[in-house]
């Protein structure tokens, strides 16, 4: 086989065994972290099959530098490592969310906050569980993972009198989003208990509560009209003629 045949084959191997080595990795850091911050855990199974064909083509590679370009070993093993490389970034890739772990944050935190402003009165923000509870449902997959296991479902904690964003998540569960109401009850901030952000494996704590990262909720604007204050009516007047 020409030494190009075998630099490139070796370069897929290596690619192969750097991806799906990681993904192992990962995997396994995962199970031991207090919080992991990932919108998907990597497949155990898929990492482990990346490693047998990254191994195995390195022995067929290896045997096979005296043998041309339509040995089937060497065949095969270009087949097993395309194939793989499809299956994964074509087939289950495409089924992935196209949102990092700090985009779904960012959104379930901004998301929550907008829907929490809609619902707001002109004397007090909203304080109803019932109500507030209720904005959970779509805010969609957790991003985060205990001990390997993805946390099932967003949960709420209120706090009241509150003179800023909550910056101690205290004993809340990783995934636990923050209602912090003002003493005056004229505004709230929504913050989040997870992993702090950029990074990946550690343990509980506040996402963030820096300016982007925390969600402001205000009440509503008093309707003008509703005040009793006159509306500007049309004026009709009459026909306009038009000369021909």
């Amino acid at each position: 086989m020409k030494p190009a045949g075998v630099i490139a084959r070796g370069v897929l191997l290596l690619f192969l065994a750097w991806l799906y080595g990681g993904d192992v990795v990962r995997w396994g850091q995962a199970q031991t972290a207090e919080v992991t911050a990932l919108a998907e855990l990597p497949r155990l199974w898929l990492g482990l099959l990346g490693c047998a064909v990254a191994i195995g083509g390195a022995v067929v590679l290896v045997r096979g530098r005296k043998q041309g370009p339509s040995w089937r070993p060497l065949r095969a093993l270009t087949i097993a490592a395309l194939g793989l490389l499809f299956l994964d970034f074509v087939v289950i890739n495409s089924r992935r969310s196209p949102l990092s772990s700090e985009e779904q944050t960012l959104l379930a935190v901004q998301s929550f906050a907008e829907q929490a402003s809609r619902a707001s009165a002109v004397e007090a923000v909203p304080r109803d569980p019932a109500l507030l509870g209720s904005f959970l449902e779509g805010l969609g997959t957790v991003p985060f993972f205990v001990k390997g296991e993805r946390v099932s479902a967003w949960k709420l904690e209120i706090r009241e009198r509150c003179a800023g964003p909550a910056v101690d998540p205290g004993q809340a569960a990783v995934g636990t989003l923050l209602y912090c109401v003002a003493s005056d009850r004229q505004q709230a901030w929504v913050t989040l208990v997870g992993a702090p952000i950029g990074q990946v494996f550690g343990v509980r704590g506040m996402v963030a509560t820096k300016d982007g990262w925390v969600g402001d909720v205000h009440v509503a604007q008093p309707d003008p009209e509703a005040e009793g204050e006159p509306s500007e009516q049309p004026v009709w007047g009459g026909p306009t003629q038009v000369e021909p």
